[in-house]
């Protein structure tokens, strides 16, 4: 019967995550479970209520930015336990209708490693990977996969990471070759790396200048990089907010 299958499949593929030396990760996972029930008796893994009600739906990438800052802090307090649902969901910032979808996105990509319990899609315990702790810590590409939430500090500058790979790009493509090839492809890094520092740290007033340099490389060719200009305009509505 459909019934008696499902089950055996579901044994069977217990069964071999037990043999591909799952046992430590079990363990693991009850622990977080009784801690959660220590916290609070009424705990159920996969209870279907609404956290917080009164919250709006974000969007997924801020969802995930904030499960990934979440997880990437509780790591350095405590780098072998593991948070469950009521953990995460403590926060605040993130609905229950948000989790889901959103933590087993970031389980595919290899950022976070979930525990599945018994009442599947609901997980038992979650913990950041070690490609997710390179990721927080790389704040200029945590940025560009993860933009800051509108309203921050960051808002009127969350297009300036796309546009930096844009410059890049066409840099790489441009015709200049020899010297000046090298020149322009070093100041681009230069001027990465200055993004790459948080908002609040930027030197706005050494990105102008790059910026200056960048184009003075093509002075004479009747080139130009397309993104050049909408990188400056886009610097120059941060500056406002620094």
């Amino acid at each position: 019967p459909p019934r008696l299958l499902h089950k055996l499949i579901k044994f069977t593929i217990f069964y071999n995550a037990i043999q591909i030396n799952a046992i430590p990760n079990a363990i693991r996972m009850q622990l977080a479970s009784e801690r959660a029930m220590r916290r609070n008796p009424d705990f159920d893994p996969g209870f279907q209520h609404c956290y917080n009600p009164c919250m709006q739906s974000r969007h997924p990438k801020s969802v995930r930015r904030r499960l990934l800052t979440m997880l990437y802090e509780h790591y350095i307090k405590d780098p072998l336990e593991m948070l469950t649902p009521e953990d995460v969901l403590a926060d605040e910032s993130v609905l229950r209708e948000d989790l889901l979808a959103n933590i087993h996105y970031l389980n595919d990509r290899g950022l976070v490693e979930l525990m599945i319990g018994y009442n599947p899609p609901m997980f038992a315990a979650v913990r950041i990977t070690a490609d997710g702790i390179d990721l927080v810590e790389d704040r200029y590409m945590f940025n560009l996969r993860f933009p800051p939430e509108m309203g921050e500090l960051e808002e009127t500058s969350a297009g300036l990471p796309l546009l930096m790979e844009r410059l890049v790009s066409e840099g790489d493509f441009s015709s200049l070759d020899g010297e000046k090839r090298m020149c322009l492809l070093r100041d681009l890094q230069f001027l990465r790396d200055e993004l790459a520092r948080p908002a609040h740290r930027w030197r706005v007033d050494v990105m102008e200048t790059i910026l200056m340099w960048v184009d003075g490389h093509f002075r004479g060719t009747g080139e130009t990089l397309p993104s050049l200009q909408p990188f400056r305009e886009a610097l120059r509505a941060a500056r406002e907010d620094l």
